[in-house]
């Protein structure tokens, strides 16, 4: 009789994957990934590399800082090398009921400008990362419609392929994307985004060298490329801390200006 019973929980256990992952909807998994990543505030530091098709290579190094509370949500970014572009400066602030804010500080101008609905879709600082790409909430994640589609195997891992179709105050300008989660971690592996009704990406992004830090999951190498070009950005954390005290006035067009928090 406990051979039997052994035998049953052995079934069930083998069975619970496959189980899983037919009750799971698009939402839900989606939301597993909103909440792996989910943190009071992290600290990044950041190389950014440019690559042209022909193997070229720009480096940049920048830092970047995000506060997520019910009071304030918002990412800040300051490029520090190399001198070409140092102490450029880009905020973003999520909003509720409308599109998130965004501003750049160019010492060049030695101004503020703040970004259009209409640059959304522009290059951030010559990276395959637009505008709409540095602004994504999770206000973005649930005013879409997500899809599950299927279970796939994706570099040895198996993967929960998603569609997700923005919602209609999506500022991104995406029809749909489609992403690779990863069932151990909840990271996404491979997002494809596309434009219109186009069968082919217009862009891919792709999270390599998973790692834990502070309790959280993170894929230590992204690399976003333009699939017409073949231009391609490659991030990489060099450092990243969770959960410790910023203060608010990183978040603000004043520091953007002065380089200031007071």
């Amino acid at each position: 009789m406990k051979r039997s019973l052994w035998l049953l929980n052995l079934s069930l256990l083998l069975l619970l994957p496959t189980m899983t992952a037919v009750a799971e909807t698009g939402e839900e998994i989606m939301q597993r990934v909103m909440d792996t990543q989910s943190a009071s505030s992290s600290a990044m530091d950041i190389q950014m590399t440019l690559v042209d098709p022909d193997g070229s290579q720009a480096s940049r190094r920048i830092q970047t800082l995000i506060i997520n509370s019910d009071e304030l949500s918002g990412t800040i970014t300051v490029f520090l090398e190399p001198a070409s572009v140092r102490n450029t400066r880009f905020l973003t602030l999520e909003n509720e009921n409308r599109a998130d804010d965004q501003w750049i500080y160019l010492p060049s101008l030695r101004r503020v400008r703040r970004i259009a609905a209409t640059e959304r879709d522009s290059s951030f600082m010559g990276s395959d990362f637009s505008y709409s790409d540095m602004s994504f909430s999770q206000r973005a994640v649930e005013e879409s419609t997500h899809t599950y589609l299927r279970d796939e195997t994706l570099r040895g891992r198996t993967c929960a392929v998603v569609e997700s179709v923005p919602g209609p105050n999506n500022s991104s300008g995406y029809s749909r994307q489609v992403s690779w989660v990863d069932r151990a971690t909840w990271l996404p592996l491979r997002v494809e985004f596309y434009r219109g009704s186009s069968a082919t990406p217009e862009k891919v992004l792709e999270g390599d060298n998973i790692e834990q830090i502070d309790g959280h999951w993170l894929t230590g190498t992204v690399t976003m490329t333009t699939v017409e070009s073949g231009h391609s950005t490659v991030l990489t954390f060099n450092q990243v801390r969770y959960d410790m005290p910023l203060d608010p006035g990183y978040f603000t067009t004043t520091f953007l200006e002065t380089g200031r928090t007071r």
